[in-house]
């Protein structure tokens, strides 16, 4: 098995070539949940590269490669920068509109026009509705997965709208400045997605990338909430000295000290409902 690794951008990621996601994969299935979480984490929370995950695919025909693992990441990426298009256009930002939409839709070997993204199971629906930059005004029955597409497609583009109209919004910003400083807004969310951090494995065909994604999710022990918050913690309380590790240290003193109580509760329990004491349920 040859197997090709990287640490690339997204932006990296968009030179490999064009990206099939083939019959036999899932539809798109992201709910609004997930898409909250992908806009908060990816745009919101702006505290440098956020990591992604990874991506297998493996290599179809000339340029074109089969995505096994990503699909969920990688539409509703290409549908946040549609949308971004769609923005900018409207804002009369037709120059940055058409920047973006050369990475949606960009000629191939023959000279043909391909778009960057393509789903077998959501065509025509995808390439047209939400790909395009002339979409058509007829509206046809949508299957479900056509509807998370919508849905993604119109929540996205409600946050844009709310980042033009915070813009917009700003009595520090004389007026004539504003659409400048609009695209500027823009321009930011697009680099924020482009600049997005991922592992990108490639091989040689179906297979292999199978028995790659399946490695990839189903081996090992799955971590705990206790080693999730640990992890949180130890990234961001730096050592000041190598041989000494305060956050581990206390972080070790907070395991023995509940782990001794006579509740007989574990880290995760006790992490449980210390939470619920003083905050809302969340996942």
């Amino acid at each position: 098995m040859k197997i090709e690794s990287h640490d690339w951008t997204v932006k990296e990621l968009f030179n490999q070539g064009y990206f099939v996601i083939p019959r036999f994969q899932r539809p798109y299935s992201w709910d609004r949940e997930n898409i909250e979480e992908f806009w908060s984490d990816t745009i919101s929370e702006e505290t440098g590269q956020y990591f992604i995950g990874s991506m297998v695919v493996f290599r179809q025909e000339q340029d074109s490669l089969g995505v096994v693992d990503g699909q969920q990441r990688l539409t509703t990426i290409v549908t946040t920068l549609c949308a971004l298009r769609n923005a900018l256009n409207a804002e009369g930002h037709p120059e940055l509109a058409q920047g973006i939409h050369n990475l949606i839709e960009k000629k191939d070997i023959n000279n043909r026009d391909r778009y960057i993204l393509s789903s077998e199971t959501s065509y025509p629906y995808f390439q047209k509705k939400i790909l395009s930059k002339n979409p058509p005004d007829e509206n046809e029955a949508a299957k479900d997965e056509e509807l998370k597409l919508e849905f993604a497609f119109e929540f996205i583009s409600e946050q844009i709208a709310d980042a033009v109209e915070s813009v917009r919004a700003d009595s520090t910003i004389k007026n004539d400045d504003k659409p400048a400083k609009i695209g500027e807004r823009l321009a930011k969310i697009r680099d924020r997605i482009l600049e997005l951090k991922l592992i990108y494995v490639k091989v040689d065909d179906v297979d292999d990338a199978y028995t790659i994604f399946e490695t990839l999710n189903t081996r090992g022990k799955d971590l705990t909430t206790a080693d999730l918050v640990k992890n949180h913690f130890t990234r961001l309380i730096k050592q000041e000295n190598v041989d000494i590790d305060l956050a581990r240290d206390l972080w070790n003193k907070v395991l023995e000290i509940i782990k001794g109580s006579e509740a007989g509760l574990n880290a995760d329990t006790f992490l449980l409902h210390y939470w619920l004491s003083r905050h809302a349920s969340t996942t």
